[in-house]
């Protein structure tokens, strides 16, 4: 597959925990970080660091002055040990005019956290060559913490959830890490800070909980014996997860920060669709027997209203615009709006039966209002509180999702999607156009169709990545295009949702990019920055410091890797199998019992490339059985996610295979 576009556009707002981090005056020529830690709240006792919280480095050139700040965040206990390797920090890049020093907004800087082998800052060709490198995409190449980085999850029919890097150059796959789910999956929300990932398993009447950052599940919230969760909202402001449970008078919340239930509230019978106020103060649960509509107090957890509304409800949807709540019937003929400030219906907007989802453009003015029985979708202007206009769309259309540019709709019985120009919303006079993504119609495995998204919006802003379950392909359109520019494999798995892990910089606020990341392993690293108009290059330079708590907070220094196989020569094709020694570095003993030893075989720069998991064979002692498609040099990597080890934090090896002519025989 051709590779994708690295070309960075403007993103949505950061979570709120991105904040703008304080800037300390520095030099122009600062060269790292400068004594004089803040004190750090934490528990009686522990270790402290004494690295610093916060650090600036200054740069300018053809007229623009970029300065990147680096602000590390209180651990799980609310400590703040600083800059230290492990730590989660805010990585920010502020651009200015060099001479007005007016903020420059809508620009695409791409950056990179990279070892610095030698000591020295890189000059500006080095600096050339190392975003050249780390752009490409290559394995091998890859810097050690990626500022553009996103990935693509999916959550599967074998209950599982993939993790694909989409921006890998690999021709056969880009595939990171699988989850294993206890149960199936229906819906999905991330965290407000992207850590957590939140996914409703009916079967088993709970919520499992995911961390985004090790890919491993944490726990299994159990919601009761006969709730069955099933869609998920997050509230403004992101403390609290909330879980609509089907079949049931009520909805659960769960505390983000924690990771535990909040709180069950009374609702109203039936199926359950929530949406949120701006401020959050109020949440609006849909309760399709019922035929009503439960008005929440979110702070308090208790129900202040129920609210008569049209016959079976169910999409439900906030307008920025207006400030109200849409709230859509299936089996009505109508679209209730409804004034959070007096809790009552306040317009009828008539509509014709069969609406099943309803969703505001990312300016909040227009509503996209989807009829399954029709397929259409027609347009509701919240100014007003009318139709403005109606078209048709793919066959039976079931979601909506938008770019900047335009509204995607999906039609479960065809194998095409809808595209309509959001610019074209005001006049009502759309005209959709017609993109074929896979071979087959949803409908094709009706018993796969869910409730969850299957398109995505990439970060560029002009393209989507669109799931298809009967393919087992994810498909990548870009605008403009008649048809899809490429495709990623789902490695057998039928696709059920599809969603974007997003950590790349994004603009905050004017001017300033921003994004989350966590500090990799001591030492000093060279931070090339990269932006195309005007053309700007630079290395910056950052430490890291140790952590305080020693070799428990480094994972990696404390496992010794041994390659049992090593300078052994092997023959294409031939299943050999290769073994990998683990111990303790301190106590020297076998570190037995891993589940996750992944091991990753690739031939440099990336033409070919397998992942399997070892099993032990012997204490601290793990295999796997390995064939080669051809003679080459090839190398071996570890990762251990139990261990917070990644690949690049342990010792790889090469390995040598060669066929009879170049063995000698």
């Amino acid at each position: 597959m051709k590779r994708f576009i690295h070309t960075m556009a403007a993103r949505t707002l950061l979570a709120a925990m991105l904040i703008q981090a304080s800037v300390l005056t520095t030099s122009a020529q600062s060269e790292g970080p400068k004594p004089g830690a803040r004190a750090s709240v934490g528990r009686p006792g522990a270790v402290r660091s004494n690295a610093p919280v916060s650090f600036v480095q200054k740069f300018e050139k053809e007229g623009v002055a970029i300065q990147l700040s680096l602000e590390s965040l209180p651990d799980e206990l609310g400590r703040n040990n600083g800059l230290i390797h492990g730590a989660d920090a805010i990585a920010t890049f502020r651009l200015t005019d060099a001479r007005t020093g007016q903020p420059l907004i809508g620009l695409h800087p791409a950056a990179w956290f990279n070892a610095n082998a030698n000591g020295r800052a890189p000059n500006e060709a080095e600096c050339q060559d190392k975003i050249r490198t780390f752009s490409g995409g290559l394995l091998s190449t890859r810097a050690d913490v990626d500022l553009n980085n996103y990935l693509l999850l999916t959550l599967n029919h074998d209950r599982t959830i993939t993790f694909i890097n989409p921006q890998i150059s690999f021709s056969k796959t880009k595939l990171e890490s699988i989850i294993q789910l206890p149960g199936a999956g229906v819906d999905w929300v991330l965290s407000e800070n992207k850590n957590s990932l939140y996914v409703t398993l009916p079967e088993q009447s709970s919520v499992a909980v995911i961390n985004t950052i090790t890919k491993k599940l944490v726990t299994t919230l159990s919601i009761g014996e006969k709730a069955k969760p099933m869609r998920l909202a997050l509230e403004p402001g992101g403390r609290n997860v909330w879980v609509g449970l089907d079949g049931s008078a009520s909805v659960a919340a769960i505390d983000t920060a924690s990771n535990k239930l909040a709180a069950i509230v009374e609702a109203g019978a039936g199926l359950h669709n929530i949406a949120f106020t701006a401020d959050g103060r109020f949440a609006y649960v849909t309760n399709s027997h019922a035929d009503t509509v439960s008005v929440i107090d979110a702070k308090k957890f208790v129900k202040v209203a129920d609210i008569k509304v049209g016959k079976t409800p169910v999409p439900v949807a906030y307008s920025s615009a207006s400030r109200l709540i849409y709230v859509a019937a299936i089996n009505g003929e109508s679209i209730s709006a409804i004034d959070p400030a007096k809790q009552q219906v306040v317009a009828t907007i008539p509509v014709k039966r069969g609406v099943v989802a309803l969703r505001f453009e990312p300016k909040g003015r227009f509503g996209f209002v989807v009829n399954q029985v029709a397929s259409t979708v027609s347009i509701l202007d919240s100014s007003t509180n009318t139709i403005n206009g109606e078209t048709t769309v793919v066959k039976q259309p079931d979601q909506v999702v938008f770019t900047p540019g335009y509204a995607y709709l999906r039609g479960t019985d065809s194998e095409k999607i809808s595209l309509i120009d959001l610019s074209l919303a005001a006049t009502g006079k759309l005209a959709p156009v017609e993109v074929t993504a896979g071979r087959l119609a949803p409908s094709k495995m009706p018993q796969e169709i869910g409730v969850s998204d299957m398109i995505v919006p990439t970060p560029e802003g002009n393209a989507v990545m669109i799931a298809n379950a009967p393919d087992q392909m994810i498909y990548y359109y870009v605008e403009g295009m008649m048809a899809p520019m490429g495709t990623l494999t789902n490695y057998k798995r039928r696709p059920l949702a599809l969603l974007l892990l997003d950590r790349s910089l994004s603009e905050t606020e004017p001017g300033v990019y921003s994004t989350l990341i966590k500090l990799p392993r001591a030492g000093r690293y060279d931070v090339p920055f990269f932006l195309s108009q005007p053309r700007v290059v630079n290395c910056f330079q950052v430490n890291i410091a140790e952590s305080p708590d020693g070799a428990k907070n480094s994972a990696s220094s404390s496992i010794a890797v041994e390659y049992l196989f090593k300078d052994k020569r092997f023959k294409p094709l031939e299943e050999v199998p290769l073994r990998i020694k683990l111990t303790d570095s301190v106590t020297k003993q076998p570190i037995a019992g891993l589940k996750d030893v992944q091991v990753l075989v690739f031939e440099p720069p990336g033409i070919w490339q397998q992942r399997q998991f070892a099993s032990e064979v012997e204490p601290g002692v793990y295999e796997i059985t390995q064939g080669f498609p051809r003679a080459g040099a090839f190398r071996v990597m570890l990762n251990i996610a139990s261990r917070a080890v990644s690949y690049a934090d342990l010792p790889s090896v090469m390995v040598a295979v060669e066929d009879a002519a170049q063995a000698g025989e």
